[in-house]
């Protein structure tokens, strides 16, 4: 948090413009990605989006009638699908690691 407040920090529409010059006319892969683009207050088109929490197959049943799709974790999709383990109770989230495990 010390880094966000610096002298040396990058100004947050800095940081936008830059996130969204990067991701202009690519598509974009990830799991969850409304997080992360309501945070940077982005938008990217939504064809060129592939998200894994919305990818039904991936999907779990919700539990009202009628049937409701329902995000997973991906903590849950890498031990199910990848039979691996990420996230470790305790530490912070590594993003390279969700990013390798969401592609």
């Amino acid at each position: 948090a010390k880094d966000l407040v610096s002298d040396n920090a990058m100004p947050l529409e800095d940081v936008r413009k830059t996130v969204k010059d990067i991701l202009s006319g690519k598509i974009l892969i990830g799991h969850a990605l409304e997080n992360d683009m309501t945070a940077l207050q982005i938008t990217h088109p939504w064809h060129d989006i592939r998200d894994s929490a919305n990818y039904p197959p991936f999907m779990k049943e919700g539990e009202n009638a009628p049937v409701v799709l329902r995000p997973r974790k991906l903590k849950e999709l890498v031990r199910e699908k990848l039979g691996g383990d990420i996230q470790d109770l305790g530490k912070a989230h590594d993003p390279v690691e969700d990013a390798r495990s969401a592609l």
